[in-house]
């Protein structure tokens, strides 16, 4: 019988990867400076609200929403932790104490 031999190296180590708080994530701001960064969000507006000659783009309207405010909650079955009464209560008093 053979005997596998493995990493010493191998596994979790205390201080190893990237510092807590740092950050390597591309940023719109990254690719654009300021006049080309407020073109891009008058086509993205354009696109989510049509212009008169095109229609709404629904696509666009959840992109943007999502961007602004994070995808919506959705209950799981068998959740019965959250009710949706009281998330929209939440969103729109902009609070948690009600």
């Amino acid at each position: 019988m053979t005997e596998v031999k493995t990493n010493q190296n191998g596994g979790k180590r205390a201080g190893a990867g990237r510092p807590k708080g740092s950050s390597n994530k591309l940023r719109v701001t990254d690719f654009f400076n300021g006049e080309e960064r407020d073109q891009l969000i008058m086509e993205a507006k354009l696109l989510a609200f049509g212009d008169g000659n095109s229609k709404p783009d629904k696509e666009m309207i959840k992109f943007l929403w999502e961007q602004l405010y994070g995808k919506a909650t959705m209950k799981i079955a068998g959740d019965d932790t959250l009710d949706p009464l009281k998330v929209i209560q939440i969103i729109k008093n902009g609070d948690s104490t009600n």
